[in-house]
């Protein structure tokens, strides 16, 4: 369908808007202000708004989606601050020194978007290499991280918010080791702090499987394609 310039510029203009909505949602998880991202960076008045990271299943609702990542981030970083008193004495105990020491690093590459020719919502996928630093096992440990993104938007008042975002996890693996050798001897399996709040959605199947030597290259999230409205695609 041909497109007046106008078009074509809004256009333009949609794709640079969601580009800086997921940069700035990783821009505040590196710096733990969780609570800062939900309330600019989400929809709020668009229901089935959901969030899915990994095989354990998916969190829907707005309200539900805060409580998890935001009240669920802050028991994390009570519980790697309590860790990493253990590990270094002269770190107090107060609530400004949660999740010292770590660090959460997920860059954003590839981008593929397509804005729905309604002007109404949006489709991204990213792949996103990374690192952290996080207690694990009794000790601070630096980790690679590879992941994808798959992520739907809504237009609210203007403004694009994350609709649904959905997390895919190629490896997570020791600095000190391949992504090939922690497959074939797993480390100790991360354990969430006590209370942290489950989903209330089962997972989207099928499952994306973390990498394994018995494992083939997967084309998930698939890419999505141009289309007229939501209606007409499908969902991250």
């Amino acid at each position: 369908m041909a497109r007046s310039l106008e078009e074509k510029i809004q256009r333009a203009l949609d794709y640079q808007e969601i580009q800086n909505v997921m940069s700035r949602h990783e821009y505040y998880h590196s710096a733990g202000m969780h609570k800062e991202e939900i309330d600019e960076l989400w929809a709020h008045k668009t229901p089935g708004v959901s969030f899915e990271a990994g095989d354990v299943g998916k969190t829907e609702g707005i309200e539900e989606v805060e409580r998890a990542y935001v009240e669920g981030n802050k028991l994390r970083g009570k519980q790697q601050l309590k860790e990493m008193r253990k590990l270094f004495l002269e770190i107090e105990n107060k609530e400004e020194n949660e999740f010292i020491g770590n660090t959460f690093m997920h860059t954003t590459t590839t981008p593929v978007i397509e804005v729905a020719e309604d002007g109404k919502t949006a489709k991204g996928v990213w792949i996103s290499p990374g690192h952290a630093t996080t207690v694990r096992g009794g000790k601070l440990q630096a980790f690679w991280f590879w992941e994808r993104y798959g992520v739907d938007f809504v237009k609210e008042d203007g403004k694009w918010k994350i609709w649904h975002l959905r997390v895919y996890t190629d490896f997570m693996t020791p600095y000190e080791k391949s992504w090939v050798e922690n497959a074939i001897s797993p480390s100790p399996p991360h354990e969430e702090a006590p209370g942290f709040p489950k989903p209330n959605r089962p997972p989207t199947l099928p499952a994306y499987k973390e990498y394994s030597p018995f494992t083939k290259p997967q084309y998930e999230p698939r890419p999505p394609e141009p289309y007229k409205t939501f209606s007409e695609t499908f969902r991250y």
